[in-house]
């Protein structure tokens, strides 16, 4: 016989709080932050690799953006200048570069109210006659205890995606120093 005051529906009910307070606990414990990183050797020279990373223009040109709502201010190029916007699908945020050397190109990305910030450079380096491109990113979700888990797989998705983007500004590159026939 079963002599527990709670019934079943209780039972269910408090097991089901216990689950959710835990994995709210552990994503609370989880960092949200994550890096990526991706390098790609580009048959070019640093300076025609550069004219794409120099202003938020070039970026456009191999990485992706929101359709609607995109907002250019602050210098041409260099640091300052700076890609907003303010997509219904994708919500808000800003790009923005920061210093800007022949061989080493830095930016922030904010997205949201605060809710994702990621810092970023792009690094060239003369080899054999080619150029180097590495490509890190290192970002923060915030404190959200869901973003804890979202920044696990965030490093290895990342990564993957700015392969792609270089993989898109080898071809940009490839196709600014075709001769013209």
């Amino acid at each position: 016989m079963n002599t527990s005051p709670f019934s079943i529906g209780v039972k269910i009910l408090g097991a089901g709080a216990v689950l959710l307070s835990t994995f709210l606990l552990i994503g609370f414990l989880l960092p949200g932050t994550w890096e990526s990183e991706a390098s790609l050797l580009v048959p070019s020279t640093a300076d025609e690799v550069l004219a794409f990373l120099d202003s938020p223009e070039g970026w456009q040109e191999w990485t992706p953006w929101p359709e609607v709502g995109v907002e250019r201010s602050g210098p041409e190029s260099g640091a300052g200048a700076q890609l907003a916007w303010d997509d219904p699908e994708l919500g808000s945020g800003s790009f923005t570069l920061g210093a800007t050397r022949p061989e080493r190109v830095e930016y922030s990305v904010e997205v949201g109210e605060g809710a994702m910030h990621a810092t970023g450079a792009v690094t060239l380096t003369p080899e054999n006659g080619s150029v180097r491109v590495l490509w890190q990113e290192m970002g923060d979700l915030g404190n959200n205890p869901l973003m804890g888990y979202w920044a696990l797989s965030m490093g290895r998705a990342q990564g993957e995606e700015m392969a792609k983007g270089l993989e898109r500004l080898a071809a940009l590159v490839a196709d600014s120093i075709q001769p013209d026939g």
